[in-house]
């Protein structure tokens, strides 16, 4: 009978017991990916390759309805101003801030924020900075630039008429 009490009393600790918060942030961050529609993950996605490097990182529930509105007006012709568009865009800048974050070795205490971040990326002179500048013409057709062929861009027809972080 105490047997059975002790396993019963170990197996509710270990039911019980709270997860590392490394388990939590994953959990967390699984679920607020898989939720909502296909542009607001790609947003949400796009604010997790920034908060690699950033302190105090922007929650993306707060900052990606602001962030899609702005990208959206942007998109130019204003008719193929699509969810869809705007995914393959925020896709593109996600892979370019990816490649920025290794080139820059940063980590989370790189940056203060998501917007000092974007300010060093877009005023920076480092080469990081330079070839960042360069990709994000390229994602989004900017000064006469081309798209990266894989990131689906060409074939939409569009192009952006500024950046819209900044």
């Amino acid at each position: 009978m105490v047997f059975f009490l002790f396993i019963g009393i170990v197996c509710l600790y270990f039911a019980c017991t709270k997860k590392s918060s490394e388990d939590s942030n994953s959990e967390l961050l699984s679920t607020l990916l898989t939720q909502g529609s296909p542009v607001q993950s790609a947003c949400q996605r796009f604010i997790l390759t920034e908060s690699n490097c950033v302190t105090v990182a922007d929650l993306s529930t707060n900052v990606c309805p602001g962030l899609i509105s702005k990208l959206k007006a942007q998109i130019q012709p204003r008719e193929l101003s699509t969810d869809s568009v705007a995914v393959l865009y925020f896709d593109c800048f996600s892979k370019i801030n990816l490649t920025y974050n290794i080139a820059k070795a940063c980590n989370q205490s790189s940056f203060a924020s998501n917007s000092e971040y974007r300010r060093v990326q877009r005023t920076g002179t480092s080469s990081a900075e330079t070839s960042w500048q360069e990709a994000m013409n390229q994602c989004g057709s900017l000064e006469n630039s081309v798209p990266p062929v894989d990131s689906g861009l060409r074939e939409t027809d569009t192009v952006l008429g500024s950046d819209p972080f900044q």
